[in-house]
């Protein structure tokens, strides 16, 4: 018997921690700030202590701004995607898939992503891995 994805999806909810459906809220924003090109929703799941690659908050912020102005509305997938959380750190693991435009023409993207949140005073906070 097949499952339907909403039932799935309750399941999986359910038998989460409430660290891991906050987590999983953090994600669900920015899948919704990629699909309406949101960058303000966006950049307010970043910290203002993301540090990853040699780019700080400021620097992402800026790149992120860019990136969704080139690409407009993002269609955005979460493959398999799994989450760990130790005490106030999160590690956010999966593969993707992304339809964008760019230049009027259709790109389709896919890979795998490690995403780092930290729990702050104003909830979880992407603060890596973007």
């Amino acid at each position: 018997m097949k499952l339907p994805l909403p039932l799935i999806a309750l399941i999986y909810l359910t038998a989460c921690s409430p660290q891991q459906r906050a987590v999983e809220e953090v994600m669900r924003l920015r899948e919704k700030a990629l699909a309406t090109a949101d960058a303000p929703l966006y950049a307010s799941l970043l910290s203002p202590a993301y540090r990853d690659r040699g780019k700080d908050f400021a620097a992402e912020r800026g790149e992120l701004e860019r990136m969704i102005r080139g690409f407009g509305p993002v269609s955005y997938r979460s493959l398999g995607r799994t989450v760990e959380v130790k005490g106030a750190d999160a590690i956010v693991t999966g593969r993707y898939a992304m339809k964008v435009t760019f230049r009027g023409r259709p790109l389709e993207l896919a890979g795998e992503e490690t995403l780092r949140l930290r729990r702050e005073a104003g909830g979880w906070k992407i603060v890596g891995g973007l």
